[in-house]
């Protein structure tokens, strides 16, 4: 009998997380749908090797479904334009060149250059998606140095280093730790 009503437990929880899957995708096709469509040849010019993997895409919405950063970012990718896109992606274009680049020469990931990137990324996500203090900045880095579906979203496979994103974790984390003293110091 207990054997029973565990397994009755386990496929209810299933069933739940299966649900909360089926939830996942309906939003998504609802944000496909009101977004900004795009021909295959119009997604390649905007967004060249960035591509958005769906399994991370669902996983990435669970883990962030009850923050308000996460509906806003949602909700200001779904109202970009084109254009919007296209300057968007040009200006991360330029920042991972000048990322690659500081990585590329050693520079010390704690280091006022990488911190400077760094801070650089977390304008950019205020700016393009919602407002990203530091601590939300941190866990998103967490995410690009722990999961290669996301890492993938801010630097192309072609364009990657061995290192790299746990590189750019510690230089968020160096940022952070640098705000929160300039802070305490106010």
């Amino acid at each position: 009998m207990d054997q029973l009503r565990a397994r009755q437990k386990l496929l209810s929880e299933q069933i739940a997380r299966l649900q909360r899957l089926v939830d996942v995708a309906e939003r998504a096709l609802e944000v496909q749908e009101t977004g900004v469509p795009l021909t295959p040849q119009e997604r390649f010019d905007v967004f060249g090797e960035i591509t958005f993997d769906l399994s991370y895409a669902t996983e990435a919405a669970l883990k962030w479904q009850d923050s308000d950063g996460h509906r806003q970012a949602l909700a200001s990718a779904a109202a970009h334009s084109k254009e919007d896109w296209r300057r968007l992606m040009a200006e991360a274009a330029e920042w991972r060149t000048r990322v690659l680049a500081a990585f590329d020469a050693d520079e010390p990931a704690d280091g006022e250059r990488a911190m400077a990137l760094a801070e650089e990324h977390r304008a950019h996500l205020a700016r393009w998606f919602t407002p990203c203090p530091p601590d939300m900045h941190v866990r998103v880095a967490d995410d690009f140095a722990t999961d290669p579906r996301a890492f993938a979203l801010l630097v192309p496979p072609s364009e990657q280093r061995p290192g790299l994103a746990e590189w750019l974790r510690t230089a968020v984390r160096a940022n952070a730790d640098r705000r929160e003293t300039e802070e305490d110091g106010r």
